[in-house]
């Protein structure tokens, strides 16, 4: 009987089914995990370059600095937004501004708008990182190297470097007399939350900054 229960080999599948089981099952969550994170960081991309293609197709640069009040970006970044469905709008942060190029690495920020929304898309205003207004040191921005060519680079009156020649009393939103070039900055950021939560428990950072050149004057 001993010998004939040790040559037995019925059952040996389900017990080396029982054995493999976890793994298999901590594959497949982790994988489904991993790819739900790389399917809302694509989204997230997706999302900012959406915001900025459409203030660099829509909005006017001249319009803006005439009136950086009277402009609005609720509907742009309500827009960019959307295109985070299925995810959920009330994790994103959206920005939006209008850069003057002062030198070959560096703009001035002429006006900037930022905003959250609910789940359902109700938008809510906020202060933006980027300042905008004078040309101080506060409002001077960092552009990635090579984005900026020599046609959009100013040359200020007194040839100094138009981003160090404007004191923080000064009131006019750029220099006048300089014909920098403009570029379009739009940001999405994202507060990443993995609904089933089997292994990842905290919330991940995601975010992308896409410049673009304005299509209208």
């Amino acid at each position: 009987m001993l010998r004939r229960l040790l040559a037995d080999r019925s059952g040996s599948a389900m017990l080396e089914f029982a054995i493999v089981l976890p793994v298999m099952a901590l594959v497949y969550l982790g994988g489904y995990e991993l790819s739900d994170m790389i399917s809302c960081n694509r989204k997230v991309g997706i999302a900012a370059r959406s915001l900025t293609d459409l203030a660099s197709r829509s909005l006017s640069p001249t319009s803006i600095v005439a009136s950086p009040s009277g402009t609005s970006g609720t509907a742009y970044m309500s827009a960019a937004a959307i295109t985070l469905t299925p995810y959920s709008q009330a994790n994103a942060t959206e920005q939006m501004a209008l850069l003057r190029v002062c030198d070959a690495t560096h703009a001035y920020v002429i006006w900037s708008a930022a905003q959250t929304q609910t789940s359902t898309g109700t938008a809510t205003s906020i202060t933006p990182s980027l300042t905008a207004g004078t040309l101080t040191s506060a409002s001077v921005v960092t552009i990635p190297t090579g984005m900026i060519t020599t046609p959009m680079i100013p040359t200020s009156p007194d040839g100094t470097d138009v981003c160090s020649n404007f004191g923080t009393s000064t009131s006019t939103n750029y220099q006048a007399g300089t014909v920098g070039g403009f570029l379009f900055y739009g940001q999405v950021a994202y507060s990443y939350t993995s609904l089933p939560k089997y292994f990842l428990t905290s919330t991940i950072p995601m975010g992308y900054i896409f410049y673009m050149s304005p299509r209208t004057n």
